[in-house]
């Protein structure tokens, strides 16, 4: 009977901390889906923030970056080692060399990180008090919106909590681990925090990947956290009208073009068309409209809004089931800004 009770509270706690976690209520308006013609985009997927061997706290090697890049399908990844762009002698077409800078005044008083490749500029931790942006702020330079080690991190206590369920899924399947870490991230949380900061840049997400744990021996790579996973989890899109032939004219049309966070490897779309913004996710979500001083949500598979003036977020979940406006097993899967001194780039 003992056995029974804990095999069954084991079950319940798996059941409702990993499956069915996070519940909330919404009470969204549902938007039947309706016809659609996509315009002529290209769409290019990118990786921020990574780090490697030339890293003190990093032990990957730049051919684990590329090489999971081609298998993740990742067209570019932007490597920034700190304060050193050492990488760039291992570039090729697919990886971009660049370092990450602590910018620091008088009394080596820390103002802002800087992810920094070629003309590419990137405020790094904009939300962690040791490191937030503290000079001007030129509308060119990207706001880490998302710090893929930084948001985890911060929910490391229900990870450890969850460590044992986490390992029993482990042992079937590393796609549903992957999956259940991403609903640790906290869309609205971080979008909410860029909205208050008064600010108009344009938004990423970075991995802030370091390799912690490297074994190479004849037949065995093994690294942890691995590269592959990361890109797994997050990574971002560039939605452009431009073709892009080469990493020089990516960072050029990346500081311009439309840009999304994916939770997965199938892209959103977004794009404005006879006044409207259309929103094209990957599959049905719930669609979360936030303002700075309001906030409307929306349920369907394909999205046809009227943009208002200003900053908006759009953050797009995905979810196992709904009951009674609950929404059990919430995941992100996907946040853009959207401001009109974009409309037309890209």
């Amino acid at each position: 009977m003992t056995f029974l009770f804990v095999l069954f509270s084991f079950f319940l706690i798996y059941l409702l901390f990993v499956i069915l976690y996070p519940t909330k209520r919404f009470r969204p308006r549902r938007v039947d889906s309706c016809l659609y013609k996509l315009p002529d985009l290209y769409l290019y997927s990118f990786q921020l923030h990574v780090h490697s061997q030339f890293s003190y706290d990093s032990l990957g090697k730049p051919e684990d970056i590329t090489r999971a890049a081609k298998e993740e399908n990742i067209d570019y990844v932007v490597v920034t080692d700190h304060e050193n762009d050492s990488i760039k002698h291992f570039a090729d077409e697919r990886l971009i060399g660049g370092l990450e800078k602590k910018i620091t005044g008088e009394e080596g008083k820390v103002l802002g990180d800087l992810l920094m490749a070629d003309d590419l500029r990137v405020v790094a931790h904009p939300f962690k008090e040791k490191y937030r942006w503290k000079l001007d702020l030129p509308e060119s330079y990207l706001i880490e919106l998302i710090d893929l080690k930084d948001v985890l991190l911060e929910r490391k206590a229900l990870m450890l909590f969850l460590i044992p369920y986490i390992l029993l899924t482990a042992v079937f399947s590393k796609r549903l681990v992957l999956e259940a870490l991403k609903k640790l991230i906290d869309l609205r949380k971080y979008a909410g925090l860029y909205l208050k900061m008064g600010i108009r840049n344009r938004v990423v997400g970075g991995l802030d990947h370091h390799v912690k744990l490297y074994i190479r021996e004849v037949g065995i790579r093994f690294l942890f956290p691995s590269y592959k996973h990361s890109f797994k989890i997050m990574r971002n899109f560039l939605i452009s009208n431009k073709k892009i032939d080469n990493k020089v004219q990516f960072i050029e049309v990346l500081r311009e073009g439309m840009l999304l966070i994916s939770f997965s490897h199938k892209p959103t779309l977004y794009w404005k068309e006879d006044g409207f913004l259309k929103v094209l996710p990957s599959e049905k979500c719930l669609l979360i409209k936030m303002g700075v001083h309001d906030e409307e949500c929306y349920e369907g598979s394909f999205f046809e809004l009227k943009p208002e003036g200003g900053l908006t977020m759009f953050l797009g979940y995905t979810y196992i089931f709904s009951f009674k406006g609950f929404y059990f097993g919430l995941k992100p899967l996907f946040l853009f800004l959207w401001k009109e001194a974009d409309e037309g780039k890209g």
